[in-house]
């Protein structure tokens, strides 16, 4: 990881000078994609990889590449920045997570593309992420929500049905009615990692409270803050939560509930197709909506402001969030970012007697090993999914958000790691997140 000595930890990208005039497009060399590691492949090639593939069998003339970051969110953009200010790599496309793009646009490291590569088929949600000060820097590829997961069975010895799940508020005022059952009844992310930034930002939404403004200015109160912390803490006061959140990311908390060690699990997407390839035909689980306000995860394609060959670029852009595309990530268990691809119909995800809107149950395999199993495109959990992403919400949208983020998860980590009440962590953060905001570090 050799960039990330470039780098001190934390730091903003901070204003660059203007990229100078890119040399002659050399269109022998394969056009360059940054991206993360697949998580939905489970070791295999998986669908980016198979996507650029069928991009190459079309356009031979005009080849790419992918190129896999670190799996960890700090190291991928750490990386990446490393790449663009030592110009090491020769980025064409990079796929960047949603809360970096006004980091990288207002850094000069994004070319503006044309508004009309963003259409109206698009979530809007993410489409919106992609743009900064009026401009449009990137491509919705993949979206995310956050959902809770059950184990159908242990919720039925708890004394509740799916159907429950839609009634609650808060994820604490769930735990507060699902006793245990010999083990943790609710496992998430709370490393002190971007995991724990987006199960915090859930907990202040869904207690009302606003930290930023549309300009990435801090609004929060110490008041409000406490109560959201507060409802933060509701989840390890009631003894439900798996201990071993505090340092679990996704794929702990997935391998806790494919265990059986928890009842409810809060993750993203791309979990449903793994938890079917892990649990044992007969062991039933579900999806659902979570309680209170779900954060929009996901990913978008831009253009690298370095890149010789900015017309091709954009074509792949194109090709990779076209239609037919976002069909393919589907599949393969990510949640795509086109409404078409979900084939929602005229569910109303506002309407709180609809169980589609709420919850899906998968069915139990019948049979043997071969039988065919639900997938991550089954039309119940793609209804679900869709209404999911349509109450999500976007983490602010600010250049700073890495120092936003970072102070956050210091404070909040370590409220939870003492058990300690929200008053001084409050305090702290309502003095902190202010500078960090505004650029000028945690203080």
């Amino acid at each position: 990881m050799g960039f990330l000595l470039m780098l001190a930890a934390g730091a903003c990208i901070g204003p660059t000078a203007a990229p100078a005039p890119p040399p002659r497009p050399d269109p022998s060399r394969p056009l360059v994609v940054a991206s993360d590691a697949d998580l939905t492949a489970g070791g295999r090639a998986g669908v980016r990889r198979g996507l650029i593939d069928e991009w190459n069998r079309r356009n031979p003339d005009r080849p790419a590449r992918l190129v896999e970051l670190p799996s960890a969110s700090d190291e991928q953009r750490s990386e990446l920045i490393g790449a663009f200010q030592s110009g090491s790599a020769s980025y064409d496309v990079v796929n960047l997570d949603i809360s970096w793009i006004p980091e990288f646009a207002d850094s000069g490291l994004l070319r503006p593309l044309d508004p009309a590569l963003v259409d109206g088929d698009f979530l809007r949600q993410a489409a919106d992420a992609g743009r900064w000060k009026g401009r449009t820097y990137a491509v919705p590829f993949n979206t995310d929500v956050g959902l809770l997961y059950y184990r159908t069975d242990d919720l039925a010895k708890a004394g509740r049905r799916p159907a429950d799940l839609s009634g609650y508020a808060t994820i604490g005022d769930l735990l507060a009615d699902v006793r245990p059952l010999g083990h943790a009844a609710y496992t998430t992310q709370l490393r002190a990692y971007e995991g724990l930034t987006v199960n915090t930002l859930e907990a202040l939404w869904t207690a009302g409270v606003e930290l930023v403004d549309g300009d990435g200015r801090y609004t929060g109160t110490e008041d409000a803050l406490r109560e959201g912390l507060d409802e933060l803490n509701r989840l390890a006061a009631a003894n439900n939560l798996n201990p071993q959140s505090l340092e679990a990311d996704e794929s702990v908390t997935l391998a806790q509930f494919a265990e059986g060690r928890s009842v409810l699990m809060r993750n993203w997407p791309y979990a449903y197709n793994r938890l079917d390839a892990a649990l044992a035909p007969g062991v039933r689980f579900g999806v659902a909506r979570l309680p209170g306000v779900a954060a929009l995860g996901g990913q978008s394609l831009g253009v690298a402001a370095t890149s010789d060959r900015p017309g091709d670029a954009s074509d792949l852009i194109r090709f990779l969030t076209g239609r037919s595309a976002q069909e393919a990530l589907l599949q393969a268990g990510f949640a795509p970012a086109r409404r078409s691809a979900y084939g929602a119909g005229d569910v109303d995800c506002d309407d709180p007697h609809d169980p589609r809107a709420w919850f899906y149950d998968r069915p139990t395999r019948r049979g043997s090993e071969s039988s065919p199993r639900p997938t991550a495109a089954t039309p119940g959990y793609t209804t679900l999914l869709w209404c999911a992403l349509q109450a999500a919400r976007a983490r602010p949208a600010t250049a700073h958000y890495v120092t936003f983020t970072r102070v956050l998860q210091r404070e909040v980590h370590g409220m939870l790691a003492a058990h300690s009440s929200a008053d001084a962590s409050a305090e702290r953060l309502h003095s902190r997140l202010g500078r960090a905001l505004g650029g000028r570090g945690p203080g």
